[in-house]
């Protein structure tokens, strides 16, 4: 226990130490004991004042060596000469005794809190087993998706591709090569009509024979040749949104986040059971509700209160069981040291 001056908060050793922990068995000013009893271990600890102390310290054991018992009434560890002369005729346990049976509840919590925990990280192991079977599959899927995409990608561009090329055979069949090859036959001719006459002496006959030649050429019309079609790729730019919309989105569910509205308890049962009653069940069409909540019973310790809705018991769901189902899921996990039990708590 720490020591400090008379009068004095032990805790913060500033303040008037005016409130005594039985408990403990140290001194706290107001404020040190209000913080000591929102602590968990020690909500239910009881304090009196300075001035009605005094007789209990009169009560104290000082030979620590030779203490042998507890008092119960008292709650004073005693050695035998104590008991004889201050706590004669009180309730009295061997401490030994005392000591064996802290040890084996403490050891039988912790257990329990181990095995809970067990329970829940192999649940989470499956879980992430099933997550990552389900995480392969959806790859799969995705890219399947994408080859899909793309494989139709590569139709369209050669459909397109298709077209642009019949369009330019067709360009190509259709234009007037027969022209063009009568044409040039016809320039041969004058050519080699020309070449003939060019030997000759100019005389009165060449040059009629020359002229007749140049008013046939002049007189020559070259045939009206069809417009050549044009062709032209409007090229829209990439937009990654469409893709995304094609390829579709993937939601990552948490199926392991906890109902934030929810919370989980440990109930610990007793030989007369949980100390509750609840109503509900697939079989009336109705969620699971606690109805009635024993004062001292294990529901009450645990923090369950009437009308809290009963979401899982022992780890599994409630949801679509009947009332006698999860009657049997509270009889079937009487035998363990804590039950676990997920509720909505009741809002007024």
């Amino acid at each position: 226990m720490a020591q400090s001056p008379i009068g004095t908060c032990e805790i913060c050793v500033q303040a008037p130490g005016s409130q005594y922990c039985k408990q403990c068995r140290q001194y706290f000013c107001n404020n040190c004991k209000t913080a000591h009893l929102r602590s968990k271990m020690a909500r239910n600890h009881v304090f009196g004042k300075r001035n009605e102390i005094g007789q209990e310290e009169e009560l104290l054991c000082r030979h620590v060596n030779q203490q042998l018992f507890m008092c119960l009434d008292c709650d004073f560890p005693l050695c035998k000469t104590c008991l004889v002369e201050n706590h004669n005729g009180h309730n009295v346990e061997d401490l030994d005794k005392i000591f064996s049976s802290l040890h084996d509840q403490a050891s039988k919590a912790m257990k329990g809190i181990e095995n809970d925990f067990k329970r829940k990280s192999g649940g989470m192991k499956t879980m992430t087993t099933s997550y990552e079977k389900e995480s392969e599959k959806l790859e799969r899927s995705i890219l399947l998706q994408g080859e899909l995409i793309k494989s139709s990608v590569d139709k369209m561009v050669s459909t397109i591709i298709d077209d642009v090329r019949k369009s330019r055979g067709n360009v190509k069949k259709h234009y007037p090569t027969c022209v063009d090859d009568a044409v040039s036959t016809t320039c041969k001719k004058w050519q080699q009509q020309l070449d003939e006459i060019r030997p000759k002496k100019a005389t009165g006959k060449t040059v009629f024979e020359i002229q007749k030649l140049l008013d046939e050429i002049k007189t020559m019309e070259l045939p009206n040749l069809p417009d050549v079609p044009t062709v032209r790729y409007s090229a829209k730019p990439v937009d990654e949104k469409i893709i995304k919309d094609l390829l579709g989105g993937v939601k990552f569910l948490s199926f392991s986040k906890p109902n934030p509205k929810s919370k989980e308890l440990f109930l610990v049962p007793e030989g007369s059971g949980y100390g509750l009653r609840f109503v509900g069940g697939k079989d009336v069409n109705e969620e699971v509700y606690v109805s009635f909540v024993s004062s001292e019973g294990p529901a009450a310790k645990a923090g369950l209160n009437q009308f809290d809705r009963i979401i899982a018991v022992d780890g599994k769901q409630t949801k679509g069981l009947t009332h006698d189902e999860v009657t049997s899921i509270f009889k079937n996990a009487k035998g363990k040291e804590n039950v676990s039990i997920t509720i909505t708590p009741f809002q007024q």
